[in-house]
């Protein structure tokens, strides 16, 4: 075969999964940990006024979205405009 004409070994890898629901125990944990170290080192860099103003937009945000049916992580152009005008 020439050069030109090797062969093309397919691989197939099986896709992750799209929920993190639907992660195995193993992912979950690991997710878990580098959730608790980024929060932990987020924590450790902020002043304590910035942690009090982000859990209260976050209170906010979170009564917005119970409020109009939206999905907490459901961050889009216009929830984003929506969730202003409701302020």
């Amino acid at each position: 075969m020439a050069d030109s004409q090797k062969a093309v070994e397919v691989v197939v890898t099986p896709a992750a999964p799209a929920r993190p629901e639907e992660y195995d125990a193993a992912t979950r944990a690991t997710l878990d940990l580098i959730d608790h170290q980024a929060v932990r080192a987020v924590a450790d860099g902020r002043p304590e006024r910035t942690r009090k103003g982000y859990a209260q937009d976050w209170a906010s945000w979170s009564k917005f979205c119970a409020e109009s049916g939206v999905p907490l992580l459901a961050v889009t152009p216009g929830t984003l405009v929506m969730f202003v005008e409701w302020l």
